[in-house]
């Protein structure tokens, strides 16, 4: 079940102009390969995901699709409910990563890799 994913260190900047130039401007066609179950999550996917089942953050906030696309696989808010899809990873749990995102501050966080643009086509 579990896949080998290379780490990669990139700026935010180069996340997006990359997802930009894989899927488009639409931040709900980006798609993110979970490195666990190789599940593809579009942020739509995620939206809809969180809008049947949300749930709030630590901080009592509802929980955004932006917030948690390519960083959570999308089993985290589905197999809750009792939904097969996906698994519990997350990119910053005990195994980060696989890919660093350096924010313009320096400060990095992890997030999952890009998927392939067939993967997951346009609806």
């Amino acid at each position: 079940m579990s896949t080998v994913a290379e780490h990669r260190k990139l700026t935010q900047a180069e996340l997006v102009a990359e997802l930009c130039d894989r899927f488009g401007d639409d931040w709900r066609k980006w798609a993110f390969r979970c490195p666990r179950c190789s599940d593809i999550a579009t942020g739509l996917d995620i939206s809809i995901a969180l809008t049947n089942y949300p749930r709030k953050g630590h901080d009592g906030q509802e929980v955004l699709a932006s917030t948690v696309l390519g960083q959570e696989c999308i089993g985290r808010i589905l197999r809750p409910q009792g939904e097969e899809r996906g698994c519990d990873w997350a990119a910053y749990g005990l195994l980060r990563g696989p890919w660093e995102l350096v924010l313009p501050t320096g400060q990095s966080v992890w997030c999952f890799p890009i998927a392939p643009a067939a993967a997951h086509p346009a609806p």
